[in-house]
């Protein structure tokens, strides 16, 4: 098996978009605040998938984590800067809360995991 691309494109294919583009022309204290809602659209959108999969509706289930997924990647065009963009490998402190739940987005699963 071959190992993932580290491309930024290929990790993040909302990249190769124009409005991308646009989005990173944007003054920093707009794309912070852009960030943070739609980081918050994301775990808003992970925790009604997970309620979603327990309730047994799948399809309701896949169409959050779709959202969820796509407000992840348009936060993290949001907050990228150019020389984080250079820089690979350093994770940015909010992509490290993100397996363990920010404060005040936490809820504990059912299942145990």
């Amino acid at each position: 098996m071959s190992d993932r691309s580290s491309s930024a494109e290929v990790r993040n294919p909302l990249l190769g978009l124009p409005a991308a583009q646009k989005m990173r022309s944007l003054p920093p204290e707009a794309r912070a605040v852009l960030a943070e809602l739609l980081r918050e659209l994301s775990f808003d959108a992970r925790e009604r998938a997970e309620r979603s999969w327990r309730q047994n509706k799948a399809p309701m289930a896949v169409y959050w984590k779709a959202v969820a997924v796509y407000a992840g990647h348009l936060c993290r065009i949001a907050r990228l800067t150019g020389a984080r963009r250079e820089r690979a490998g350093a994770p940015h402190p909010l992509e490290a809360e993100v397996g363990n739940r920010a404060a005040g987005h936490y809820t504990p699963r059912s299942d145990g995991r």
